[in-house]
């Protein structure tokens, strides 16, 4: 017999709802869907492509979640094995991806699960677009898996959790809208990359930069250097799972031409509100063309890809032709402390530490 509690799990319903919107954190709702499906713990995340950022969780799931993601177990979790019937019903559990032996014997069942305190679980999926989501139910060890007339229930509330993503994704769209038409605003090229590394979409000042050989088809870059394409989707994906929202190694990536010199590519994680687990988009790309019309000594390339501000710029240009801070402190007319809090900045933008590094940086971008 059924112990789920169909009126908790509509109020839950009603409270990702609300967490789409941002009244209600999710794990306040996910908590409440937990209590009516009998279970103690509860996510909703993708799929597939899932990143540090994509799950939300209760809080008694964070361990787990943390550790899930920093040891890349959804590369082998067996549960994987069950996506296809989570597709074909909308719904799924242990028994559509594993068999009785597994659960005594596989890593999954024994070495993560267990030791966090769950087993059984029971994904309740749904569609926003192209990207298949499901809550999650966590039940505890020595719990029973979930019956078939439990999933049946669960079952019902897929249309109204699918609305409330729907609506997340609506509203993290828009933020990209307006993220698209500031930078064209100022007329700085972006691209914007899915959890996936895949080019989702680019603004007009990016595209006039398309063309002698550089191609962007099927959210993949080509150029007339072979591996570029596979760097500058590596470079994203590196941004979008490392903590510190940036490509690991050379975060700069340059992109071959036909007859001009290389475009300069930098990618960065998005971050605070403008990051969610219903997003699109999960990254931007700043692409600078060297050969557009500039002075030599304005840093322009330098000033996009890092933040620099006009002062910093300044500084960080004197301070790659080899000038002593002293020096490049009189040039700008301010104090040796004003100059070194400039100094800091510019270290912290360009990710150096010495003035060597920083004028090799610099040098990159010539």
């Amino acid at each position: 017999m059924s112990v789920v509690d169909i009126k908790l799990l509509g109020k839950a319903t009603d409270l990702f709802f609300e967490a789409s919107i941002g009244i209600t954190p999710w794990h306040e709702a996910l908590d409440t869907f937990a209590q009516g499906g009998d279970a103690i713990g509860a996510n909703v995340m993708p799929i597939r492509a899932q990143v540090p950022g994509s799950i939300e969780f209760t809080q008694n799931a964070q361990q787990m979640t943390e550790f899930y993601l920093q040891t890349e177990l959804y590369k082998t979790c067996v549960r994987a094995r069950g996506i296809p019937a989570l597709e074909r019903k909308g719904i799924m559990t242990d028994k559509d991806c594993a068999t009785e032996e597994e659960y005594r014997t596989d890593p999954y069942y024994q070495e993560f699960l267990k030791p966090h305190g769950f087993f059984y679980g029971a994904y309740v999926g749904f569609d926003i677009g192209n990207d298949l989501y499901a809550v999650l139910l966590n039940r505890g060890v020595g719990d029973p898996p979930f019956s078939h007339e439990e999933q049946m229930i669960l079952h019902r509330f897929r249309s109204q959790i699918s609305v409330a993503g729907t609506v997340a994704r609506k509203l993290a769209h828009t933020k990209l809208e307006a993220m698209h038409d500031a930078f064209d605003l100022v007329d700085v090229a972006i691209l914007f990359f899915d959890r996936a590394g895949n080019i989702i979409r680019v603004n007009a000042k990016a595209e006039s930069m398309f063309g002698h050989g550089v191609n962007l088809r099927q959210g993949q870059i080509s150029t007339p250097r072979s591996g570029d394409g596979v760097r500058v989707k590596a470079a994203a994906c590196s941004a979008i799972v490392t903590q510190s929202g940036i490509a690991s190694g050379d975060s700069l990536i340059r992109l071959a031409r036909d007859g001009r010199r290389d475009l300069v590519l930098k990618i960065h994680r998005l971050r605070g509100n403008l990051l969610g687990i219903f997003n699109s988009g999960w990254a931007l790309g700043i692409l600078v063309d060297p050969d557009e019309d500039r002075r030599p000594d304005d840093l322009r390339v330098a000033r996009a890809l890092f933040g620099l501000t006009g002062a910093e710029a300044k500084i960080a240009g004197l301070l790659a032709t080899g000038k002593e801070l002293s020096d490049v402190a009189d040039i700008c007319n301010v104090t040796y402390e004003t100059a070194r809090v400039h100094l800091r900045a510019i270290f912290a933008k360009t990710d150096t530490s010495r003035q060597g590094q920083l004028i090799a940086l610099l040098n990159k971008l010539d």
